[in-house]
């Protein structure tokens, strides 16, 4: 199943429309998958575990809105990695893999012809082990590219540094990454969205051990670690515990648009989250299907938002 919702509006109201693609659809089997820009293209990478293969779609909002070109890659077979991420670095678009029980990250960089580098890896197995991150994620924070990673079992959180160096081995990117932060927090938080006000990191998190419903600050030097901004906000979302998916919607004027599959009634909702990050909007509801991934993009001045099973 292959579903895009097209979102139109102003800059402070939003409505989801169902997006006809003519009947394109993506391949079955993709256990996880990330869309990024690459020269004037949106691209969507979508990688499946069990066979190592990748395949890469080209996105557009005209027909055939989902042309596949590349086939069956093994440019991402070094693991059966667990999730795949994109990020900008140096104006290159860049691939963020990982594999959860070994605890390494590989990072890609992107060919004009979609093709990918060999990977720059780094794995942690003392002091700061990166093993059983349920969520890994990379965000800029004053021009400098991070990574935060966070396990939902032992509440386990640390955000590490990306840095270019004078050489790197034949080729891979020259990367270098290093721990800046460590801590505990609780455990059960995921359905983590990540997004920037001004040039501030801030992210959405629910925790379904111990319903609760916040949003954070990263501080500005990530060395510094994470503050609560709202907390305790499961009021105004009632069906938190039914959330499995999550995303945020690119807007008009840096506004933050917050989306949410509810696996229970398979509704898809739309938030407008407050400056303040102390709440949220409701500006949209519409009826969807079974999913287990979901990928919102742009393409000129329009967002999107694709679900997937």
């Amino acid at each position: 199943m292959t579903r895009i919702y097209a979102v139109t509006g102003t800059d402070t109201s939003a409505k989801l429309s169902s997006f006809d693609t003519g009947g394109a659809l993506l391949d079955a089997g993709y256990t996880s998958m990330a869309t990024l820009r690459v020269g004037n293209s949106t691209v969507l990478y979508a990688f499946d575990s069990a066979t190592k293969k990748t395949d890469v779609y080209e996105l557009t909002n005209s027909a055939p809105f989902i042309k596949k070109v590349v086939s069956g890659s093994d440019a991402l077979d070094l693991f059966a990695w667990d999730s795949i991420k994109s990020f900008t670095l140096g104006n290159r678009p860049y691939l963020l893999t990982y594999e959860k029980k070994g605890g390494t990250m590989g990072f890609y960089e992107v060919g004009s012809d979609y093709s990918l580098s060999a990977p720059y890896t780094f794995v942690n197995r003392r002091d700061w082990p990166t093993k059983n991150f349920s969520e890994v994620t990379p965000f800029v924070s004053l021009g400098l590219v991070y990574v935060l990673g966070y396990d939902v079992d032992s509440g386990t959180v640390a955000i590490y540094s990306l840095n270019v160096v004078a050489t790197g081995p034949a080729g891979a990117p020259p990367l270098l990454m290093l721990n800046v932060w460590y801590h505990h927090w609780a455990k059960g938080w995921q359905d983590f969205a990540f997004f920037t006000l001004g040039q501030s990191n801030f992210f959405f998190k629910i925790n379904k051990m111990k319903l609760n419903v916040n949003i954070d600050h990263i501080q500005d030097n990530p060395a510094m670690g994470t503050v609560e901004i709202g907390s305790w906000l499961q009021a105004q979302l009632p069906n938190a515990m039914d959330v499995t998916l999550d995303a945020i919607v690119p807007w008009k004027n840096g506004e933050i648009l917050l989306t949410t599959y509810d696996d229970k009634t398979h509704k898809v909702n739309l938030y407008r989250i407050h400056p303040d990050c102390e709440g949220w909007t409701t500006l949209d509801t519409a009826d969807g299907e079974a999913s287990a991934q979901i990928c919102s993009y742009t393409i000129g001045s329009n967002s999107y938002i694709l679900f997937y099973a």
